[in-house]
């Protein structure tokens, strides 16, 4: 089995249902929680910002959310590009929206990576 770059992984996972992509993040995080690996030199490219921070700071990271109203407008805009009447503003509009969930995600990712490499996150 061939391993898979980062930016074709996202790209499969964004073409992803939201609640499967819910559900990916979900189980990518908990895998982070749970892994309790010692970081490598590749994995910390990144995380030299984060490291700085404090648990507290990481922490509200790690609990980071899309706003409540940029949500509603993404749970409409998928809803409109399902039924196909989307206009080219909107899908632009969808695609921001979509890429804004991703850096949420990465971010809460390597908060929760750098908190679980000094031992605080109990998970």
């Amino acid at each position: 089995m061939s391993a898979m770059s980062v930016p074709k992984a996202l790209e499969i996972a964004r073409r992803l249902p939201p609640d499967a992509r819910l559900e990916l993040a979900e189980k990518l995080l908990r895998g982070i929680r749970t892994a309790r690996l010692k970081p490598t030199a590749k994995s910390q490219r990144g995380l030299e910002t984060l490291a700085a921070l404090g648990n507290a700071e990481l922490q509200s990271l790690a609990d980071a959310a899309l706003a409540p109203s940029r949500q509603r407008k993404l749970r409409a805009l998928l809803r409109k590009n399902r039924e196909t009447t989307l206009t080219r503003a909107e899908h632009a509009a969808l695609d921001e929206l979509l890429a804004e969930t991703d850096r949420i995600a990465l971010l809460k990712a390597k908060a929760l990576y750098t908190l679980t490499a000094r031992g605080k996150n109990g998970g």
